[in-house]
């Protein structure tokens, strides 16, 4: 991270000019400069004018779809008043560092070329965007606030001196990163750092647009609060009319918990602007059943459980992992069915279990990552990515690294078994199948080409005429 920050100060301080981009409309595949490749989408709303500054939203998308991203935020955008800047270039395969300099090299940019207000500058991010999104904060002064969706990074000690910035979390049910946000939230809460947790139902990315723009909602009226922006009452309105409408559907859905959750944050969200009396008395009806009490127990079993059953993967993972045990694959492929099993009951515990898959995929996946950085033995890489597809059949980069590593280790039988397993799951890109690292004598082998050839009806080196190949 220091090495970041001095790469920062290095920068170059740009003047505001005019930026000619048709408004209203998203525009794609603008470029930061000739010399880089990268480049980023815009959104300017249809109230957009030069003479002005503005609150600006840079999002960071986990696979860097910058169109697609900055289409989610445009409704926002008009409503709230924002433009939106989004990167094309974050990718989960980067690393933190790699990504944050793509962030920052787009953020010094457009400095330079809109009307940028910079009391308001925000950033929101999904997955390994959030990732960057909450890093950006750590490395700028003027960051107003920032919004986490489904992941975050926050180092504690590097907020000493910090400007407080706002902190809106956005987690899924189905997230295992659900109790690392909430934790998060209130640390910053209690150091005086405005912050709110938002959830939703599912494990996606990106939440439906109106809970986006609840988040969003959060930073605008925070700015109002800090008289960064003149106070909206009609804004305001519609932003509580929005959160008051899914509070009531929460409780025509039984879903009790997470009406009282979206309750708490709102008594929060709205305190000096609007009356809190339909907040209190909602809160206090829930308070009151008995529903409301049996479905607040059964989530302390259930966390109580989740937290137990996490402890014991780790354990597990690092101890198989550690020992290259190919023995206990067998164990892992029937704790994945489990779950599995788990996750179609319509329940809290279908909840957990799917969380709990979400927790060990991302787990190994980190996992792996770190042992590609240390001299580890091949054995355990091999464990380690095995795992991987047990959990995301559709973890194509780690059936690469096993059809690697087995070739490597002579093992053509293993290699031939996962590139089958690759391409059973829908894997089509035949030129990366002629590129894996260590696999020149393993790509030659008749039984390679074969069974690229029977899945993708082409191979380069397979013959059916020559005798022995079958």
């Amino acid at each position: 991270m220091k090495k970041i920050i001095f790469f920062l100060l290095l920068s170059l301080q740009m003047s505001a000019q005019e930026f000619l981009v048709k408004k209203g409309v998203v525009v794609d595949d603008l470029k930061i400069s000739d010399t880089l490749n990268d480049s980023y989408a815009l959104y300017l709303p249809r109230s957009y004018q030069n003479e002005r500054s503005w609150p600006v939203l840079f999002v960071f998308d986990a696979e860097g779809r910058g169109r697609t991203a900055a289409q989610l935020f445009s409704r926002t955008a008009e409503e709230q008043g924002y433009i939106i800047v989004s990167s094309n270039d974050i990718n989960r395969q980067k690393d933190l560092e790699q990504n944050l300099r793509t962030g920052a090299r787009l953020m010094q940019h457009l400095a330079g070329v809109l009307p940028i207000d910079l009391n308001q500058v925000s950033t929101i991010g999904s997955m390994a965007g959030a990732r960057v999104a909450t890093s950006i904060p750590l490395v700028f002064d003027n960051i107003f606030g920032t919004i986490a969706v489904g992941d975050h990074w926050i180092n504690f000690e590097m907020l000493n001196g910090k400007k407080n910035f706002v902190f809106i979390g956005i987690v899924g049910d189905e997230q295992f990163a659900d109790s690392g946000i909430k934790s998060t939230a209130g640390a910053l809460s209690h150091l005086r750092f405005p912050s709110q947790v938002y959830t939703y139902s599912g494990n996606e990315e990106w939440p439906q647009p109106e809970i986006v723009s609840a988040a969003v909602g959060s930073l605008t009226l925070e700015a109002m609060r800090s008289k960064l922006r003149p106070v909206d009452v009609n804004l305001i309105e519609q932003l509580y009319n929005m959160d008051m409408s899914r509070v009531n559907k929460f409780m025509s859905n039984n879903q009790l918990m997470n009406a009282d959750a979206l309750l708490n944050l709102m008594e929060d969200k709205y305190e000096g602007f609007i009356s809190l009396n339909e907040i209190r008395a909602k809160q206090d009806q829930l308070r009151r059943s008995r529903n409301f009490l049996q479905q607040k127990r059964e989530q302390q079993v259930i966390s109580e459980k989740e937290a137990r059953l996490m402890d014991d993967f780790i354990y597990y993972l690092e101890e198989d992992i550690r020992t290259a045990n190919f023995e206990n694959l067998g164990w892992w492929n029937y704790q994945k069915n489990q779950l599995d099993s788990l996750a179609q009951k319509n329940n809290a515990e279908a909840k957990m279990a799917l969380r709990l898959k979400d927790f060990i995929d991302e787990y190994v996946w980190i996992k792996r990552k770190d042992l590609n950085k240390n001299r580890t033995p091949l054995e355990s890489k091999l464990v380690a990515n095995m795992i991987q597809t047990i959990f995301d059949p559709h973890a194509y980069d780690a059936y690469r690294n096993i059809i690697s590593l087995s070739a490597q280790d002579n093992d053509f039988p293993t290699a031939y078994f996962y590139l089958e397993e690759m391409l059973k799951h829908g894997y089509t890109n035949l030129d990366n199948l002629y590129n894996i690292e260590g696999t020149l004598g393993l790509r030659l082998t008749p039984e390679y080409n074969q069974i690229i050839e029977n899945y993708l009806g082409t191979s380069r080196f397979y013959d059916a005429e020559i005798p022995g190949q079958k």
